[in-house]
């Protein structure tokens, strides 16, 4: 009787445990008691690894492989997940109703795929937090491709075909606390195109064609305490730009096309500045910038790029003389 007992508890065991213990081919499955992590990294898999896999995944992770298909189909056989990582695949378009299903989703990775445009309501119906769309193809956003009340905190769209900053894609993210922009093709910050934001903490812009920011650029945004601006077009900059954020702690300027610094520009918490790779001309306008590096620890070493004389002289080792300066 005993025996018997036993035999009926192992086969129902089995069972009622054979999908959260099975595993797809070309995947290896992490098993824990709050989660299920499916990690397929297996380059000549074509084909969404839905046969084995477990219903109760948590974490799946299809990454450089020839997936090019992705539908709420093949979702909705694990309804519990709550992180989706898909790097460095063929995906070139998405279904708007890719998560209907997926009431736990906090984060979608799609880094280096080629996605070109994304419908409505594509992100709609799961409750995102994180959403990377680094490296594709995108150009244009539509309206409502987020919900109006979205609670994504963090956005990546660095390495895309974006010619103007997404103001009206973007207005629903009030809870918005890191966003990238960098490596597209931006000529300018829209003014009030941060209003919608106040909660921003890291903003990156770098590797754009911004040629001027505007003097109330981030007036609305006193809670950042990162600025990547490096590699852009910036010629000058308004003296006021920066005022008012008592949080910064790190500005990148380095690579633009600054000569000069009007004076109150760097009046500001942070003395980290990075300010290498401008052509600055080392005259009577380097007088603001040589006295924050001198005399208040400024951390970054500008050098000269003309005159001839100066040239690749760190700017902090210039005597006043040598800037055309009464001694």
């Amino acid at each position: 009787m005993n025996s018997w007992l036993m035999h009926a508890l192992s086969v129902m065991l089995v069972f009622c445990c054979r999908d959260a213990i099975s595993c797809p081919k070309r995947c290896t499955c992490h098993f824990s008691a709050k989660s299920t992590e499916v990690v397929c990294p297996d380059a000549g898999l074509s084909h969404f690894p839905g046969e084995g896999l477990p219903g109760n995944t948590t974490s799946l992770t299809i990454q450089y492989t020839n997936l090019s298909v992705l539908t709420s189909q093949h979702l909705k056989a694990i309804p519990l997940l709550e992180e989706l990582h898909l790097p460095g695949n063929k995906l070139s378009s998405l279904p708007a109703d890719l998560l209907k299903d997926l009431h736990y989703l906090h984060t979608i990775d799609l880094t280096d795929n080629e996605l070109r445009e994304l419908p409505a309501n594509v992100f709609h119906h799961a409750p995102l937090l994180n959403l990377v769309l680094k490296d594709n193809r995108i150009s244009i956003l539509h309206p409502d491709w987020l919900p109006s009340n979205s609670n994504l905190t963090w956005l990546d769209l660095s390495g895309n075909h974006l010619m103007k900053f997404p103001m009206a894609q973007l207005q629903s993210l009030s809870h918005l606390k890191i966003l990238h922009l960098s490596q597209n093709k931006l000529e300018e910050l829209p003014v009030g195109c941060l209003d919608a934001h106040p909660a921003l903490e890291r903003l990156h812009l770098d590797q754009n064609k911004i040629q001027s920011l505007d003097v109330k650029a981030f007036s609305h945004s006193a809670n950042l305490t990162h600025i990547f601006l490096q590699k852009n077009r910036l010629d000058s900059l308004p003296s006021p730009v920066f005022q008012g954020l008592k949080r910064l702690e790190y500005v990148d300027l380095s690579e633009n096309r600054l000569q000069f610094l009007s004076p109150g520009i760097l009046d500001i918490n942070t003395s980290w500045v990075e300010l290498t790779f401008n052509p600055w001309h080392c005259d009577t306008k380097i007088e603001y910038l040589w006295r924050k590096l001198t005399m208040e620890s400024l951390q970054s070493e500008p050098k000269c790029a003309t005159p001839e004389n100066l040239k690749d002289r760190v700017i902090a080792t210039l005597t006043r003389k040598e800037m055309g300066l009464p001694e």
